[in-house]
């Protein structure tokens, strides 16, 4: 499965979730998905010759800036590859993709991959669905070329919207190994210490509510 991402001439960014037919007359209806918060409404319909098509400068409505797609095994050694210089332990390349064939937490989970507009794989993450409305992110990393331009938080907003779409009320965690305020911007804040178990990489989550006991006790195992 894949989902084309795009930038509108305005500049925001949106993931376009497929093609709906209209109840009246089956013209074709492009459904996407802001990728940014909106308080109108996160999910919006626009005819597909519109969506495609251009405004009155000539310029594009919608320029297409990446793909967002599942990993397949074939995907695994380029995937491992952005995280090797931070993750890989004193292990060759080899040895390290090797460890992985064994290590459970590598093992579950669902991977997602950012393709850059050119089909240039650019960052990945992994989903673990601890519960029915928690999630959580774990190795994320943005191939060593392509950092510090944006594609990380685009792929994490990308995940994150896609889930949302199809359960408005899941609340997301992970663990920070970058600066803590990179993804308060996309809505996670720092948990407070009783949560607090890998320190000095913070756990952190999104919603506005305090985590429950029973969320709670995921972080403790999260690895």
């Amino acid at each position: 499965m894949s989902w084309n991402l795009y930038r509108h001439y305005k500049g925001n960014h949106y993931l376009r979730l497929g093609v709906a037919a209209h109840s009246e007359d089956l013209s074709p209806q492009v459904v996407y998905r802001c990728l940014y918060d909106n308080p109108a409404a996160r999910t919006w319909v626009r005819p597909q010759p519109m969506f495609e098509g251009v405004i009155e400068d000539g310029r594009t409505r919608f320029t297409p800036v990446g793909r967002l797609r599942l990993v397949q095994p074939e995907d695994m050694r380029t995937v491992l590859a952005f995280g090797y210089g931070e993750w890989k332990q004193d292990k060759t390349f080899d040895q390290y993709c090797a460890g992985k064939d064994t290590d459970r937490n590598h093992l579950r989970g669902t991977r997602y991959l950012l393709e850059d507009a050119a089909g240039q794989p650019v960052a990945a993450l992994n989903v673990l669905r601890f519960r029915e409305s928690l999630i959580g992110f774990a190795s994320v990393a943005t191939s060593p070329e392509y950092r510090g331009k944006g594609y990380g938080s685009l792929l994490l907003r990308a995940v994150m919207e896609l889930h949302r779409f199809a359960q408005p009320d899941l609340r997301f965690v992970l663990f920070s190994e970058i600066k803590p305020a990179i993804y308060e911007r996309l809505g996670f804040f720092v948990l407070p210490p009783e949560h607090q178990h890998f320190l000095p990489t913070p756990a952190m989550a999104t919603g506005d509510t305090p985590l429950s006991a029973t969320e709670g006790e995921f972080l403790k195992t999260y690895f």
